[in-house]
């Protein structure tokens, strides 16, 4: 089994305390999403005869088709004719303003007059600040002329070729041809080129971005340029910045493939296992190999830990108990980031990592730990299914110390809207303002609860995709 494409993680960039509110939206809103999507599809229910399809239910209704996107006619009292005619105006401002309103016109912006306009502005533009608005709406807009596309894409390729160095031109350029997607694969060598050794961390870790967002195509599969240029070029450089982005989108591009898809097709062709060889040993150069005695080259924990799940990408044989152990290893640490960065690798190899669930359930019981790596870990379980039945006992303890801690600040709450009473003015506003802080923090921490209970709920009811996960009593250290 390899791990899954992830959608995309942002690396951890320090962890500090945090307050209760202000974090939980988005943790929660990502634990939620982890339980659903690991819920078991339903089962497909037999087809109706042809005789059954016929006849009609008086009582059902058609399903309601979903209304069409109307785009508007005119926007701050302007139509799109109006608007091209601004981005003429003698005032940048006006100019730039006209461009980054034309995409908000939806098809009719698609037309060739709006292309060749864009174009046109493309090679006359002075302002830095309205050119760049020009590109952007270029990257907004697929035009309907193909050749219109093709000729921005080639000026965006030449400014990248031949741009400043640590100059924003390129940086914008980089930026613009992402927007394009699988249409720019032919701005992968230019990408690879001089620019992937601008003097601005920044525009060489957009760049590592742009090639995982512009190096697939859905027949072919991943470019191997790209994927080489990532694993090498990208993955050695000076910022870990640059080498986590580069490590992500070869998770996201995923292995060679040997052959292309057809139509029809619904898995892509098998890995091409000797191109992939080449991806295999730039990783092992990174992490190291114990069997050649050879220590790893990569020293940042975080990009490591990325660096492995591209070996495990691109080579399933290297699904293997040396790798999970790297990743257990680093959840014993006492860098909050590493450990997220651990946790959300073990999330990706799915059931696969049960055999590391003591690991992962023994952080629910550690103390003084921010709540975000809670949470992440009780997401972790989740992706883990069945593999993470051991954990059940350590999940109700944590669901249970959570329900005592919001029961006192139930307590606390009607404390103080019996002092809230006894104060005025100033003071009242003041206390009123904490009352309903703290009710924030315990309906947030009710909210925790039943998501806890609704992963304790699925992991129960999951069923082990193999025999082999899962493992032992998760009081055990591991």
């Amino acid at each position: 089994m390899q791990p899954a494409s992830p959608s995309i993680i942002s690396p951890a960039r320090g962890a500090g305390s945090v307050t209760l509110r202000g974090v939980f939206a988005l943790l929660l809103a990502l634990l939620l999403a982890a339980v659903v999507d690991a819920q078991p599809t339903a089962p497909v229910a037999a087809q109706p005869s042809k005789k059954e399809t016929d006849k009609k239910d008086p009582d059902k209704k058609d399903p309601v088709k979903p209304p069409e996107v109307k785009w508007p006619t005119d926007i701050n009292g302007k139509d799109i004719k109006a608007v091209m005619e601004d981005m003429g105006h003698l005032d940048p401002t006006i100019r730039e303003f006209a461009a980054r309103t034309l995409p908000n016109f939806g098809p009719p912006a698609q037309k060739g007059e709006v292309s060749k306009l864009l174009l046109k502005r493309m090679n006359v533009e002075r302002d830095p600040t309205v050119r760049f608005a020009v590109w952007n709406a270029v990257g907004a807009i697929p035009f309907d002329n193909e050749d219109d596309n093709t000729e921005a894409l080639r000026l965006l390729i030449n400014v990248i070729d031949t741009g400043a160095s640590g100059g924003s031109s390129r940086y914008q350029a980089v930026q613009t041809v992402s927007m394009f997607g699988p249409r720019a694969s032919g701005a992968i060598t230019a990408l690879t080129g001089v620019a992937a050794s601008d003097a601005s961390y920044e525009t060489r870790r957009t760049i590592a971005s742009t090639l995982g967002r512009v190096g697939f195509n859905e027949t072919t599969g991943p470019n191997m340029k790209a994927l080489s240029s990532l694993a090498d070029r990208f993955a050695r450089d000076e910022s870990a910045a640059v080498r986590m982005e580069s490590l992500q989108a070869l998770m996201l591009l995923g292995p060679p493939w040997d052959g292309v898809k057809k139509a029809g097709m619904m898995m892509p062709p098998p890995i091409n296992t000797k191109s992939a060889e080449v991806i295999v040993k730039y990783m092992k150069a990174r992490v190291g190999d114990p069997k050649m005695k050879r220590e790893g080259l990569e020293k940042d924990k975080q990009v490591e830990i990325w660096a492995r799940l591209v070996l495990m990408r691109f080579d399933p044989k290297e699904v293997n108990e040396e790798n999970l152990d790297a990743f257990a290893r680093h959840l014993t640490g006492i860098e909050v980031g590493v450990k997220v960065q651990a946790l959300q690798a073990i999330a990706l190899m799915g059931e696969t990592a049960g055999k590391k669930v003591n690991a992962v359930a023994n952080l629910l019981s550690e103390k003084d730990q921010p709540i975000q790596l809670t949470l992440v870990t009780v997401q972790t379980l989740a992706a883990m299914g069945a593999g993470a039945k051991p954990a059940i006992p350590e999940l109700k303890k944590l669901a249970d110390e959570m329900k005592k801690t919001i029961d006192k600040m139930k307590d606390e709450e009607r404390k103080m809207a019996l002092d809230l009473i006894k104060l005025k003015d100033q003071e009242k506003k003041d206390a009123d303002n904490a009352l309903k802080g703290k009710e924030n923090d315990r309906k947030t921490g009710e909210e925790i609860v039943k998501l806890i209970e609704s992963v304790i709920k699925h992991i129960d009811e999951a069923k082990p995709i193999s025999p082999s996960s899962g493992s032992g009593d998760p009081s055990k250290k591991p």
